[in-house]
């Protein structure tokens, strides 16, 4: 049986459907099928998030290659969307790959919902999109899936993906939102959000929006 959950109990928790407002300069979202293609950033396009030197271009390696899908038993979704392919280099507190570490992603499907109505009114089984993976020895994944969508209500925040990272120098909760045009990614908000600019790309498997962004984790507090 799906997990079902209010919104306000997934927002205190911070994980699954936390309906904080992202930041402005945003896209609408774009409505295909994930692949499991690997890609290769292009050099100079991955930002830190504080500072750090841009980490050198290299190809992720495959098993850590993210395609979420449904959990908790959840049917996949019908709703078609637009192939979304993000690669992200994670960097430790000192600027160094945070190789290994876990990173948990879940997100709204095309239509803008994270799974089917629970047995309350402000209840939601999640999710249509949510999966786990490990770095790279060089601190990378790449996720491969579909471009959500804003919430079906008034006053919507944009349409995000949730990102929890953990790794023995320190973590991270964060919301990726997608940047308009060429604007390069900004650091992180004091809202938790940081944006991706994406770019229509073709490949083997049709177009797909693409891309690169560097995060870096917050080190734990010191006992």
């Amino acid at each position: 049986m799906a997990e079902a959950v209010s919104r306000g109990t997934l927002v205190a928790l911070g994980v699954a459907l936390a309906l904080t407002a992202c930041s402005g300069n945003a896209e609408s979202p774009a409505a295909g099928t994930p692949s499991t293609s690997v890609q290769t950033p292009s050099s100079g396009e991955a930002r830190s998030a504080t500072g750090c030197p841009s980490p050198a271009p290299h190809r992720i390696s495959a098993a850590s290659v993210l395609i979420p899908g449904p959990s908790h038993g959840l049917p996949r979704s019908r709703a078609a969307g637009d192939r979304l392919v993000i690669t992200t280099v994670v960097l430790d507190p000192d600027c160094r790959p945070a190789s290994g570490a876990s990173v948990n992603v879940w997100h709204t499907d095309a239509a803008g919902r994270y799974g089917p109505s629970g047995g309350g009114s402000d209840e939601i089984e999640c999710c249509y999109y949510q999966g786990t993976v490990r770095t790279d020895r060089a601190g990378g994944f790449q996720l491969e899936t579909v471009r959500p969508g804003r919430y079906d209500q008034q006053n919507a925040p944009p349409a995000h993906i949730h990102l929890e990272i953990h790794h023995a120098s320190g973590s991270l909760m964060a919301e990726l939102v997608f940047a308009r045009g060429s604007s390069p990614p900004a650091p992180a908000g004091h809202d938790g959000t940081i944006p991706v600019t994406l770019h229509k790309v073709h490949d083997p498997h049709g177009d797909a929006w693409y891309g690169e962004v560097a995060v870096v984790l917050e080190a734990w507090p010191r006992a």
